[in-house]
């Protein structure tokens, strides 16, 4: 994937938030609507509602330095803080950049990786390696996990030949920077 333009910044994509970015969504907008509703009650017949009745009469015996009243603005403290982390904090990266394949290839263009190409290409090189029996690999922009599963008991000897091999794929393809390459050896009964 490539793209040789003014946005070609934005190929190393981050996830996105818009699941839990819709879900605070859905519910301020859930409260922000029975508050409409209760004051709109309110308003046209005098009264409030019999569930907001409950609540406002508990709710006028507080003072400003009741414990209850202090555990609520403590609590909303932290729900703040942690919706505005969550908010800008950045998400993991899903693509890892490729080196330009010439020199003379214009500077605007990125060429990409996704991870999860990643993690195939790394499961479809061990799985050539003699002795494999079994692959699984996930991937992250800086970080390669290789699950090998063998009826070897050469386990250190498979683990060094898919580490390298796996590396050397990636140096190939000129990932830059090249991830970490971590495999792990299980042996299988027979």
């Amino acid at each position: 994937m490539s793209r040789a333009n003014a946005r070609s910044r934005r190929l190393r994509r981050r996830p996105s938030r818009t699941i839990p970015a819709a879900i605070v969504a859905v519910v301020l907008l859930v409260i922000g609507s029975l508050v409409a509703i209760a004051a709109i009650t309110r308003l046209s017949d005098g009264t409030w509602p019999s569930p907001v009745a409950k609540s406002a009469n508990s709710v006028t015996t507080l003072t400003w330095d009741s414990p209850a009243t202090l555990i609520g603005a403590g609590l909303l403290v932290v729900l703040g803080l942690v919706l505005m982390t969550a908010g800008l904090k950045r998400g993991g990266l899903r693509t890892a950049r490729l080196a330009a394949p010439t020199p003379d290839t214009v500077e605007t263009t990125d060429f990409v990786i996704s991870t999860r190409a990643m993690a195939h290409l790394a499961a479809a090189d061990a799985e050539r390696i003699d002795g494999v029996d079994k692959v699984s690999a996930s991937a992250s922009g800086r970080r390669v996990r290789v699950k090998v599963t063998t009826t070897s008991e050469r386990t250190n000897e498979i683990r060094s030949r898919v580490t390298q091999r796996v590396t050397d794929t990636f140096t190939t393809a000129r990932l830059d920077p090249v991830p970490r390459v971590t495999a792990t050896v299980r042996t299988k009964g027979i």
